[in-house]
C-alpha cells in the first residue's frame, strides 16, 4: 500500500473519529436536564416577549426544536445523524459506523489491485465510504416508512371511531399511542408529551413533519390543523385518508409481486460470478489463479465488477416504482 493511500486512510478515519465524538459530546450536553430547562425557558421568554410585541408566535418549542447553530456544515451532518438516528435507532447508527469502515476496508483491497491506477486509491477511500453511506441511510429510511405506513392506517381507523364517540383529539392522539404498535406509537406519544407540556398544536405537529418527513403523515398533520382552523368533520377526513393509505399499499404491494421476478433474476445474476470463480479456485486452482495472478485477469475482474454492478442499478432502477 502506497504512502499516499495510507495517508488518505489515516486522514479520513481521524476526520470520521473525530466527528463522531463531537456528536456524541453535542448529544451527551444537550440530553442534560439542566440544558433541557434552560431551552425550555428561553423559548418561553423569547414566545413571551414575541406576543408582547404584536409579532407571529415563534414556533420554537425546546423538546422538539433544536437551536439554532453557527457552521451550516455542521448543521447539514447533525441533521443527517439524527434522521439516522430517528429511522434507525441507536442500533441504526452504530450499523452506519459498521457500513462505512467496511466500505474503506473494501476500498483499501480494490487499491491494492496492480490495475487501479495510483490516483484512484485516495478517491475510492472518499467515494466508496460516501455511496455506502448513502445507500445505508435510504435503506433505514425506506424500511422506516414501510414500518410507519403498514399501521397507520389502523391508527387512523383508531382515531376515526375515538372522534365520532366524543373523544377530544388530544385524548385520541393518546389512545393511539397507548394502542398502536411501533414506531408509530413512539411518534404519537411524543406528540401527546408535548401538547401535554402546553406545546401549540401547530408547533408539535409541524415539528413531527419535519422530523418524519412521510407525506401521509404530512396529510394527517394538515387534516388535524384545517379541522382545528376551518372546524368540519374529523372522521370523514381521516376515513377517506386511511382508505388512500391502504389503496398506496396495495399498489405498491401489487408492484413488488410483478416486479419480484426482475429482483430474484438480478440477484441470481449478482451471485453467479463469485460462486463460479470460488468453484473454480476449488476444482482447477491454476486455471482460476490467472485471474488472480496476472495483469489482465486483473483488468478482467474489474471490468468484470464494474459491468455488473452497473447493471443491476440499472435494473433496480426499472423495476423499482415509487409508491
Amino acid at each position: 500500500m502506497s504512502r499516499a493511500n495510507l495517508f488518505a486512510l489515516a486522514v479520513f478515519v481521524t476526520v470520521f473519529s473525530a466527528g463522531l465524538l463531537l456528536h456524541a459530546a453535542r448529544q451527551i450536553m444537550r440530553a442534560r436536564p439542566a440544558a433541557l430547562m434552560r431551552a425550555r425557558l428561553f423559548t418561553l421568554n423569547v414566545t413571551a416577549a414575541t406576543n408582547a410585541a404584536g409579532g407571529d408566535e415563534t414556533s420554537a418549542a425546546a423538546l422538539f426544536n433544536e437551536q439554532a447553530r453557527g457552521w451550516r456544515s455542521w448543521t447539514s451532518l447533525d441533521d443527517r445523524l439524527r434522521r439516522i438516528e430517528i429511522v434507525g435507532g441507536k442500533l441504526g447508527l452504530r450499523l452506519t459506523g459498521v457500513v462505512v469502515v467496511a466500505a474503506i476496508f473494501a476500498a483499501i483491497g480494490i487499491a491494492q489491485i496492480d490495475v487501479v491506477p495510483a490516483w484512484a486509491g485516495p478517491l475510492l477511500l472518499v467515494v466508496l465510504p460516501f455511496a455506502a453511506l448513502r445507500w445505508f441511510c435510504k435503506m433505514l429510511i425506506e424500511r422506516f416508512r414501510l414500518r410507519m405506513l403498514g399501521v397507520f392506517p389502523d391508527a387512523l381507523d383508531l382515531m376515526v371511531r375515538a372522534v365520532r364517540a366524543g373523544v377530544p383529539v388530544v385524548r385520541a392522539i393518546e389512545i393511539v399511542a397507548d394502542e398502536c404498535a411501533q414506531p408509530l406509537a413512539a411518534e404519537f406519544r411524543q406528540i401527546a408529551d408535548g401538547l401535554q407540556l402546553g406545546i401549540e398544536l401547530e408547533t408539535v405537529l409541524n415539528e413531527a413533519m419535519r422530523r418524519l418527513r412521510i407525506p401521509e403523515f404530512s396529510f394527517f398533520c394538515v387534516a388535524l390543523l384545517l379541522q382545528r382552523e376551518t372546524g368540519g368533520s374529523l372522521g370523514e377526513t381521516l376515513e377517506g385518508l386511511a382508505d388512500i393509505v391502504r389503496g398506496r399499499k396495495e399498489v405498491r404491494q401489487k408492484a413488488r409481486a410483478l416486479t419480484a421476478e426482475s429482483h430474484l433474476a438480478s440477484r441470481v445474476i449478482a451471485c453467479v460470478p463469485p460462486v463460479i470463480l470460488g468453484s473454480l479456485y476449488v476444482i482447477n486452482r491454476d486455471y482460476a489463479q490467472v485471474l488472480i495472478n496476472t495483469h489482465a485477469g486483473h483488468m478482467i475482474l474489474v471490468v468484470s465488477g464494474v459491468l455488473l454492478v452497473s447493471g443491476l442499478v440499472i435494473i433496480q432502477r426499472i423495476a423499482k416504482l415509487d409508491t
